[in-house]
C-alpha cells in the first residue's frame, strides 16, 4: 500500500511541476484509455472467478437493494434539505 501511495506522491510531484507544459494536454487522454483498459482487465477477472459468476444472482440482488436504499435516503434528505432551506414563500 505504501508503494502505491508513493507513486502517487511522486507523479502529483512532477505534474505540478510540469504543470505549465503544453505536451501535458495528451494526459487527460491517455487516462481515459488506461481507465477503460483497466475495466475492461477487471470485467475479465471477475467474469474468470467461477466464485463470483455462480452467487452472481446473490451480488446482483445485494447490489440492487443497496442501490434502492441509497436512492431513497438521498432523495429524502434532499427533499429535507430543499423544504427547510430553499423554500419560497415561508413568511420568514
Amino acid at each position: 500500500m505504501f508503494i502505491f501511495i508513493s507513486i502517487m506522491a511522486v507523479g502529483t510531484l512532477i505534474g505540478y511541476i510540469l504543470r505549465r507544459k503544453k505536451d501535458l494536454s495528451k494526459v487527460s487522454t491517455l487516462i481515459q484509455i488506461v481507465v477503460c483498459l483497466l475495466l475492461f482487465i477487471l470485467g475479465l477477472s471477475v467474469g474468470a472467478n467461477k466464485l463470483i459468476i455462480s452467487n452472481l444472482t446473490y451480488y446482483c440482488e445485494q447490489a440492487a437493494i443497496i442501490s434502492i436504499l441509497s436512492l431513497t435516503g438521498s432523495s429524502i434528505a434532499a427533499m429535507l434539505v430543499f423544504n427547510i432551506f430553499f423554500k419560497k414563500g415561508t413568511g420568514k
